[in-house]
Parts: structure tokens; sequence; C-alpha cells
């Protein structure tokens, strides 16, 4: 989980949001986190501080992919997980725009009020998210948004990440090591790695990462506000995310 600080007091760094509260992340906003960083362990970081006045102008600009992703992730989540939307397999059930059980349209405005239906397939058409057949059937082809399938929202997700890692990274340098409200920050590190495996470690780390995060996903679903218990109605809502990644030092 990543959350946020600000004089030393935690708050939770988005990835799910609220379609309403959705702003696109700069190269600046990331430097600055960057710089308060370097700051906390007493690192120069005089070249970056004059860098962040000028960065604005390399950032690519607002698009309504941007805006959505977040959305998107929400309506492919639920739909993979909510009973309503499974069919006999357990599987996301293909969906018509319309209908007096479940249809496309009850499925977004469960999932995401604020934003259209049409508007939501026609994003996640042009990701290939979602497929329409010929009987007007709305079909899912994959649990998540691909983020480096569009270059766009592969620079807003890339900028997000770096975000929320600087300021995971800075929260647990102002927590004791006993404090319970560090976060889970573990790393498996091997510096005499035959390079030869590295196919097979990308495709064990895919497969166990991704079993991984789709129980954490389903973890927080059951807990959020998505899960219509109304004891969270009342209660503030936070943005968390858990991620998984893989690095190499030299490929």
């Amino acid at each position: 989980m990543r959350r946020q600080t600000s004089n030393r007091r935690p708050v939770n760094l988005h990835l799910r949001s609220n379609a309403k509260k959705s702003r696109e992340i700069s190269v600046n906003n990331v430097i600055k986190d960057l710089i308060g960083l370097f700051e906390y362990l007493g690192i120069d970081s005089g070249h970056l501080s004059d860098r962040v006045k000028h960065v604005d102008k390399n950032v690519i600009r607002h698009q309504p992919l941007y805006t959505h992703a977040s959305a998107i992730g929400e309506l492919l989540s639920l739909w993979h997980q909510d009973p309503r939307y499974l069919n006999k397999n357990g599987k996301p059930a293909p969906l018509k725009m319309t209908g007096i059980r479940r249809s496309f349209n009850r499925l977004a405005n469960d999932s995401v009020p604020n934003l259209g239906a049409k508007q939501l397939l026609f994003e996640l058409e042009r990701v290939g998210a979602v497929t329409v057949d010929k009987k007007g059937y709305i079909n899912a082809q994959m649990r998540s948004l691909p983020v480096y399938q569009n270059r766009r929202l592969a620079v807003q997700h890339t900028l997000a990440s770096l975000k929320g890692f600087i300021r995971t990274l800075h929260h647990n340098l102002e927590s004791a090591p006993s404090n319970s409200e560090q976060l889970f920050h573990r790393i498996a590190w091997n510096r005499e790695f035959d390079i030869k495996e590295i196919p097979r470690l990308k495709i064990w780390v895919k497969k166990q990462g991704q079993s991984f995060l789709e129980s954490s996903d389903n973890w927080m679903m059951r807990r959020s506000k998505l899960a219509g218990v109304g004891t969270l109605r009342q209660s503030k809502l936070v943005q968390v995310s858990v991620g998984v990644y893989l690095a190499i030092d030299a490929c």
C-alpha cells in the first residue's frame, strides 16, 4: 500500500479514484516529491530544483484516457468479481448495453456512476479491453487496463508509479522501524543471478505476481465502497495501491 506524507502524517496516494477527482500527474509533481526525498536524506537536489521550472512543456497534455483510466480499472475489476456480472463458470458474462437483470449500463453505473456508459465502452474498445460481437454483446477481454499499449496512458501510469514509490520511501524513512504505520516494502535481491535465467524469472514473476495482485484486488474490493457496505458510506474514503515489479540492473 502506498501513502502520501505531509508533516509526518500519512495520507493514502490514489490508484483507484472517483472520476470527479481524477487529475493528471505531471513531471513537476514527481520531481518535487523526489526533491523532498533528497532533502530529507541530505542529498544535493539543486540541479533538479533548477529543472523543475522548465519541464512542464515536455508533459503530454490531458487526454480523456488519462481521466478515465482509474474508472476503466474500476469497471473491469467489478465485472470480474461481482456475482451479478459473472456467468456460471465464474467468468465475466457477456453484456448487452441495456437489459432487465444485468447490462453494461448497470455495470458502468455501479462502478463509475459519474461517467457515461457509452464513453466508457468507447475507451474500453479503443484499448482492446472489450469487444462487441455481431449480436451486440459486450465481452471482456482482459481483467485490467493494458497501460503500456497506449503511449499517453503509459506516460501517466509511469509518473503515478514513480510518485507513489517515492512517497512510500519517504514515508518509511520518517517512520520508526517498529512503527505500525510503516508501509510494507520488501525486496528479494540477488547479485549473482545467471542472465540466461532472466526469461524464466520473468515468466515466474508474471505468474506469481498476477495471482498475488488479483488476490489483493479481491481483498480490497470486498472492503471498498463498491462492496456497498453501509458503514463505509459514512467513512472517509482513501485510495491505495499494491504493486509488484521486477528490476534488472543490466539487461
